[in-house]
């Protein structure tokens, strides 16, 4: 996704939350970047595999529909008719999100990700958060104030907006695969069929994978 936000979070904090449940809400369009041109029934994107264990080749893939399931159709390129189904998991995550925000604003080769006052509108709490001072504690520490300009660093952790909640993450093994054999596969919540070709040896990597569209052959 279009993220000079979030690219060094983990490693300058550790803000990171995972959590099998998923946050509501959507993500800002200042951090990730969907795909605008489908309707509210998206399909699945960002289609990756992967080896898995012997016989095995793991498919990932997100939605943004919770109700798509964890599954993926998969048969052998030379028997379309002997279509089998394999099930696998999903999850999502939270992230207290860093903001760099000359990069942002201003970055040094191309065009601006964001205007500062897009930025300061999620820095600034004013609207929702109580400024009356809370005895003895003083002022609500959800209140934050517009600044002049937009601050770079971690995002306050007790403002919502400051969090990037990730699409659903698919997880899908596919196993009892044969080696060196053509594969045709496609992903709930998509009408695309991608492909590959089960490596013939253990230290062989797969002939197939891609990402964002999908593998292919």
């Amino acid at each position: 996704g279009e993220m000079a936000v979030g690219g060094n979070t983990m490693s300058q904090s550790a803000a990171g939350h995972t959590s099998p449940l998923r946050r509501n809400g959507t993500p800002s369009r200042l951090l990730l970047s969907l795909n605008e041109s489908c309707d509210a029934a998206c399909e699945s994107e960002q289609v990756h595999i992967q080896l898995g264990g012997p016989g095995e080749m793991v498919v990932v893939y997100t939605s943004q529909d919770e109700s798509v399931d964890s599954s993926v159709a998969y048969w052998e390129a030379d028997e379309p008719g002997l279509v089998l189904v394999a099930n696998g998991s999903s999850s999502a995550y939270s992230q207290l999100m860093w903001l760099e925000a000359r990069a942002l604003t201003d970055p040094p080769l191309g065009a601006a990700g964001a205007q500062p006052s897009e930025l300061m509108a999620l820095q600034d709490t004013t609207s929702w958060a109580s400024h009356l001072p809370v005895a003895p504690f003083g002022r609500s520490q959800s209140y934050h104030a517009a600044a002049a300009r937009p601050t770079s660093g971690l995002g306050e952790y007790n403002n919502p907006a400051m969090y990037y909640n990730s699409p659903l993450v698919h997880t899908v093994p596919l196993p009892r695969l044969s080696p060196g054999v053509a594969y045709q596969y496609r992903v709930a919540g998509s009408s695309a069929a991608f492909a590959f070709t089960y490596p013939p040896g253990s230290a062989a990597s797969a002939e197939g994978g891609g990402g964002g569209g999908g593998g292919g052959g």
